[in-house]
């Protein structure tokens, strides 16, 4: 578990641009961006746009703010070239993952905006809050297995469901709790029980085909079985490739909740 401190913050600007800007950016006016090498992590980002120069990281960081203003969170910058590339939600680097940036050959370096901390009540024990590359999620780890319709019906109990990998940033967060416990079978909350070959997530959303592209493990899911309408994250051999496969519900699996918020 990861956390950024204050001692941490590399630079912070306050961007006027010449006319009202929409809510979005004015809401990123006053932002702090995080140096990975100085948050003693490397993180690793997914790239939302085409790379432009600048002059400087903090240049880089408004114009990206101004170009992207939904959905730029980090930058990735080179003081040599002085290339600007715009970044969503950084995450720890997954191996299984090859169109991340920078990468590990590059001289960039990658500068990252803290993600709003989500409500947590710590008070019971049961949630503890996970940081790391900028992003906190608020998670509930089994210390039992279950099936999987088991496993839901005990988070929704909590007020949670399973936990979903429904981005880049939160399946590595899941990828690196679950490894670091030694867990190694672990429901997400994504199955295509309602209809064969339409996954969902735990939240009623459909996976998109972006998410296709880079939650599965090689060749999945292949409904190998009868009744593999659930979805496992394992870690069960560190060569091979990594990532989800689907499986029958009925067995027995570690899992985490999230809260609803």
């Amino acid at each position: 578990m990861c956390s950024t401190k204050n001692s941490y913050i590399i630079f912070f600007y306050s961007f006027t641009p010449p006319t009202a800007p929409p809510a979005s950016l004015a809401s990123l006016q006053t932002s702090a961006f995080f140096s990975s090498t100085a948050a003693g992590q490397e993180c690793h980002t997914e790239q939302i746009g085409e790379p432009w120069t600048s002059a400087s990281h903090v240049t880089c960081a408004v114009e990206c703010i101004v170009h992207h203003p939904d959905t730029c969170q980090s930058i990735v910058y080179n003081a040599h070239t002085k290339a600007c590339t715009p970044g969503a939600v950084a995450f720890r680097p997954l191996q299984f993952i090859t169109t991340s940036i920078p990468s590990t050959s590059s001289t960039d370096t990658i500068y990252f905006a803290k993600q709003p901390v989500p409500p947590c009540d710590t008070s019971t024990g049961r949630f503890h809050l996970y940081e790391t590359c900028g992003l906190s999620l608020c998670l509930h780890v089994s210390s039992s297995q279950a099936y999987y319709s088991e496993a839901k019906r005990k988070c929704e109990r909590m007020g949670s469901s399973l936990i979903m990998t429904n981005t880049m940033a939160r399946l590595s967060m899941f990828w690196y709790i679950t490894r670091d416990l030694a867990k190694l079978y672990i429901w997400v909350g994504l199955d295509d029980i309602d209809q064969e070959g339409k996954f969902v997530w735990a939240n009623g959303e459909p996976l998109s085909g972006h998410q296709n592209g880079y939650i599965w493990l090689s060749g999945q899911p292949n409904d190998y079985e009868p009744g593999q309408d659930c979805v496992q994250l394992q870690h069960t051999d560190v060569n091979i490739r990594k990532g989800l496969n689907d499986v029958q519900c009925y067995q027995l699996k570690d899992f985490i909740c999230e809260p609803l918020n």
